[in-house]
C-alpha cells in the first residue's frame, strides 16, 4: 500500500453537512486506483495522530483524488473544521475489493443510501467512461432532497447517457415526488423489473443494508449477484458465557485489559487508553492488524490471507474475544 503526501487543491460544499475535497500529489502522479476503493487520511487532533478511511468519490480518469465526507464522527468533523485549500495531508492507499473492475457485470444495479453514494458515484462515472451506452440502474435513498449528494451531477449524467436510469427514494419529499418513504420490495420491483438479470452493488449504513439485503432475498436475487460494502459493522452477537468479562493481555507490556463479551478488541483497547492504528473501523482497510492467541471470533477477514488466519492475525476493529486472549500489535 502506498503512502504519500497530498495537497488540497479544492473544497466543495455538497450539502449542509457534506464536503468534497480534491487532493493532488506534491509531485509525480497518483498510484493506480479502481473506482470504489478507499484511502486512509492521517491528521492530528490535540496533538495526537488519528486516521480514518474514506471511499474515493473520484473516478480513475480524474487527475486528482476526491473524498466526500459527511460531518459525523471525530475525524470527519475535524477535517470539516480544518482542511482547506493549500493544506497538506498524508494518505495511504488505495485499497478495497468493492469495485466494478473486480466484480464486473453487464447491467449493474447500484443501491445506496446517505454517504454510501460515494463509491457508487465513482463506479458509475468509471463505467460510463468505459462503456458510454451501459445499461445501469441507480437507486439512492436519502432523508430529504437537500441531503442528496451529487444530485445535480447525477441528473446531468443520466441525461447525457440514455442507458442510465436513476431514482431517488426520499423519506421527506414534496407532494409530487414519486418515491417517498424507504425502499420497499414493491418499489424495487417497479424500478428494476429485470432484477434477476442484474448484479446488485449495495452500500450504506448497516440498518439500510440489512433491510435491503432482506428485500433482495425476498425477491429471489441469488446471493452470488449481491456485492456489498457496509459503512460500519453490525453489532456483534454477545458471547454466551457465565463470565461478565475476559482478559486481554498485551504481549509487549504485560498489561491486562478488560474486554466485555461482544466488545471488539479495538474498543477494549481504546477504553483502556491504548492507541492503535484504526482507519475504516469496518474490517476493510487492514490498518488494525494484530496477532492474537486464544479463542476469537472474526466478523471480517478482508485483507487477511489463509496464512494470516492460521497465524492468529486478526482485525481488531471487527474481532471479539471468546475467552481470555493475548494480543500483539
Amino acid at each position: 500500500m502506498t503512502s504519500l503526501t497530498l495537497t488540497c487543491i479544492g473544497r466543495q460544499q455538497n450539502t449542509h453537512d457534506v464536503v468534497s475535497w480534491q487532493l493532488a500529489p506534491l509531485s509525480g502522479s497518483l498510484p493506480p486506483v479502481l473506482a470504489g476503493q478507499c484511502v486512509t487520511l492521517h491528521t492530528e487532533i490535540d496533538g495526537k495522530p488519528v486516521c480514518r478511511a474514506y471511499t474515493l468519490s473520484s473516478s480513475p480518469q480524474d487527475a486528482c483524488w476526491q473524498v466526500t465526507i459527511k460531518d459525523v464522527g471525530l475525524v470527519s468533523h475535524h477535517l470539516h473544521q480544518t482542511l482547506q485549500v493549500g493544506d497538506k495531508i498524508r494518505a495511504d492507499g488505495p485499497f478495497g475489493e468493492f469495485n466494478l473492475t473486480a466484480l464486473p457485470c453487464e447491467r449493474p444495479l447500484l443501491l445506496s443510501a446517505g454517504s454510501g453514494i460515494t463509491p457508487m458515484w465513482a463506479m458509475l462515472r468509471d463505467e460510463l467512461a468505459k462503456r458510454p451506452d451501459a445499461n445501469i440502474r441507480f437507486i439512492h435513498s436519502a432523508r430529504t432532497p437537500e441531503d442528496v449528494i451529487f444530485a445535480d451531477e447525477l441528473t446531468a449524467l443520466a441525461e447525457a447517457h440514455p442507458g442510465v436510469r436513476h431514482a431517488l427514494i426520499l423519506e421527506q419529499a414534496p407532494s409530487d415526488h414519486p418515491w417517498v418513504g424507504r425502499l420497499t420490495s414493491a418499489m424495487l420491483a417497479e424500478l428494476a423489473p429485470d432484477l434477476h438479470e442484474r448484479h446488485v452493488y449495495l452500500c450504506g449504513p448497516v440498518p439500510y443494508m440489512a433491510a435491503v439485503s432482506s428485500i433482495l432475498a425476498e425477491l429471489g436475487l441469488p446471493p452470488a449477484q449481491l456485492h456489498q460494502e457496509p459503512f460500519g459493522l453490525p453489532p456483534a452477537e454477545p458471547t454466551k458465557t457465565t463470565s461478565d468479562h475476559f482478559w486481554l493481555t498485551l504481549k509487549k507490556s504485560g498489561k491486562k485489559v478488560k474486554i466485555l463479551p461482544g466488545q471488539t478488541l479495538l474498543a477494549a483497547l481504546e477504553t483502556a487508553g491504548e492507541t492503535m492504528m484504526a482507519a475504516c473501523r469496518a474490517g476493510v482497510c487492514g490498518s488494525c492488524r494484530c496477532t492474537t492467541e486464544g479463542d476469537i471470533e472474526r466478523q471480517s477477514v478482508m485483507t487477511l490471507s489463509a496464512q494470516d488466519l492460521e497465524s492468529g492475525v486478526a482485525l481488531a476493529c471487527s474481532c471479539t474475544a471468546q475467552g481470555d486472549i493475548s494480543l500483539d500489535y
